[in-house]
């Protein structure tokens, strides 16, 4: 991916490059109209400019498609974007230049307004599903050439196109490449020092007078209730 192009963006255009042409690797930027590749004189990506949109109307008119690379770019789309981006014939359509076109169209598409908050997800869900038709819809709206429901292609029923991912999917991907605020996490409560605690069933020991006073008293034979609590009295002060 063009290093110029931003994370979010770039994920996306991934996902949609896997999308158009059914690749993840780099062999997607060499993809064309109906996977013709095999019947190029050479790689996509060895042609220049010039050389692509003269090969595009051929493509058109023996294959009836123009559609070139990751992205698929047909060809009136290609003549628009070198003309805004001002990009020589005689530049090659390079994966780098590939990724430069991709992004041009998110951006002409609303991406800044979509990053932005300006926008909702559905909305520029839609802007992507009129550029790339294998995008679906994620609301019922009006399509190309008939109403279309969420999960739907927006030129679906023209005999040719349809959306090749879940909406959910697609949905849950357009939320994770727009950044958002991180939500707060509230500090954890200090946790109480542990009070020593003596065990309930250990008696208080006795100090070594309180032994002597107790063997004394016993010895003498009088160890009545009384003398027993002098006993321990005395015990736990010594």
């Amino acid at each position: 991916m063009n290093p110029n192009v931003p994370p979010g963006a770039a994920k996306l255009l991934d996902y949609i490059g896997k999308l158009e042409t059914g690749r993840d690797d780099a062999s997607a930027y060499e993809v064309i109209v109906f996977f013709k590749q095999g019947k190029l004189p050479k790689k996509l990506t060895e042609y220049t400019i010039d050389e692509l949109l003269d090969a595009q109307k051929k493509w058109a008119k023996n294959w009836g498609g123009s559609a070139a690379g990751k992205y698929q770019i047909i060809r009136k789309t290609l003549l628009g974007l070198v003309a805004q981006l001002g990009i020589p014939g005689s530049a090659k359509f390079t994966p780098d230049l590939q990724d430069r076109l991709g992004f041009q169209l998110l951006t002409n598409r609303g991406w800044q307004a979509f990053v932005s908050r300006q926008v909702t997800v559905g909305a520029f869900a839609l802007q992507c599903a009129r550029e790339w038709a294998s995008i679906p819809v994620l609301n019922t709206t009006q399509g190309a050439h008939r109403q279309v429901m969420r999960g739907q292609s927006y030129y679906a029923g023209d005999g040719v196109n349809k959306a090749h991912a879940n909406p959910a999917e697609f949905e849950t991907l357009l939320a994770s490449v727009r950044p958002g605020m991180e939500p707060v996490k509230p500090a954890p409560a200090p946790t109480p020092a542990p009070q020593p605690q003596a065990p309930a069933s250990e008696a208080p020991s006795r100090g070594i007078v309180g032994w002597l006073i107790l063997a004394a008293v016993s010895a003498a034979g009088v160890v009545t209730a009384a003398w027993q609590h002098i006993v321990n009295f005395f015990a736990w002060v010594f």
